[in-house]
């Protein structure tokens, strides 16, 4: 006998089944928590790489802008989670600049003049293995540029962005003494650390500060719009932004490396700078590799509160709105 059910059975087994529907728009462009799988993990917050956490993703408190909410700026202080964030945030960037500076002084050594390829190809390598090493934890950030111009996006609040950029500055100090210790003095004052100088008889530290401001600013305005925005997270998912932000540093130093003779081209990473300088106790115009990416922090920033994603939504719902 054929026990296969009838049509119409088939259409009483598949009502009772769960169905997801997806409004286009909303899942588009603001997914709401239900659309999201919840991570729970301690590196989940709007500005992380690892992406937001699902459960309580957007509230009612959202809907008011981050300078307004006081619990932006009070809450958190003595959150374990954030302080347990901030410790392996000050251990991976250690280990991140520390091996940085390694590389460049191997370049140094082998005499390689035409370092554009190896610095493009490594600084990429280098950057997203250790975000995607550290994301789920930390946030991945581990570069005060990136947490500051966070902080000023509303994505991080003051409480974690404060104490992880207080890491991270104690990871790049680390580094340094590190970095002194495997050299020795004698080397690491000859290779200068490793890095992050310039000759100021080549190229002024006007020009230099201008050119850390601009290439923080370009790097700053693709690793939110390829990595941190969540909202483009939501577009095409939190895995590829490692990836992208690593090739956008790498294209940035590709492009600003051998600019002048003596200048090995943008920090991009003011703990980096920090850790070179005490290595190679070399401190001559060290005040350009933080207040360069502290000026591209606040120009991204500015531009991404003045047309921000929330802009953006509400004028392409409008337009779908207005054509249904």
């Amino acid at each position: 006998m054929n026990h296969s059910p009838s049509p119409a059975q088939l259409d009483t087994q598949e009502s009772k089944m769960p169905r997801l529907v997806l409004d286009p728009v909303r899942s588009q462009l603001r997914p709401e928590a239900e659309d999201l799988r919840d991570l729970a993990v301690d590196g989940s917050f709007g500005g992380s790489f690892a992406g937001p956490a699902a459960q309580g993703l957007y509230t009612e408190a959202d809907s008011i802008p981050w300078y307004r909410r006081r619990s932006y700026f009070f809450n958190g202080w003595t959150d374990g989670v954030v302080w347990r964030s901030a410790f392996v945030e000050c251990i991976a960037t250690a280990c991140m600049v520390y091996i940085s500076a390694q590389f460049g002084v191997t370049l140094m050594n082998h005499g390689i003049t035409q370092v554009v390829a190896y610095v493009g190809i490594f600084t990429t390598i280098l950057l997203s293995t250790f975000i995607y090493a550290t994301a789920s934890a930390t946030g991945g950030h581990m570069n005060p540029m990136i947490t500051f111009t966070t902080i000023l996006c509303g994505l991080t609040p003051v409480s974690r962005g404060t104490i992880l950029i207080a890491a991270q500055t104690l990871g790049g100090a680390l580094a340094g003494g590190l970095i002194l210790g495997s050299l020795g003095h004698e080397r690491a004052m000859a290779y200068k650390g490793g890095g992050n100088f310039f000759d100021p008889d080549e190229i002024s530290p006007g020009q230099v500060l201008l050119i850390e401001t601009i290439s923080g600013f370009t790097v700053l305005i693709l690793a939110i719009g390829n990595g941190l925005d969540p909202r483009r997270q939501a577009l095409y998912g939190h895995r590829l932004g490692p990836l992208l932000v690593g090739l956008s540093v790498g294209l940035v130093l590709c492009a600003g490396t051998g600019l002048a003779p003596g200048y090995t081209g943008p920090g991009l990473n003011p703990t980096r700078g920090l850790a070179l300088a005490i290595a190679g106790n070399h401190w001559q115009n060290h005040w350009v590799w933080w207040v360069g990416p502290a000026l591209g922090s606040i120009l991204s920033a500015a531009m991404y509160n003045f047309a921000p994603p929330s802009f953006i939504e509400r004028n392409t719902r409008k337009r779908l709105t207005s054509v249904a």
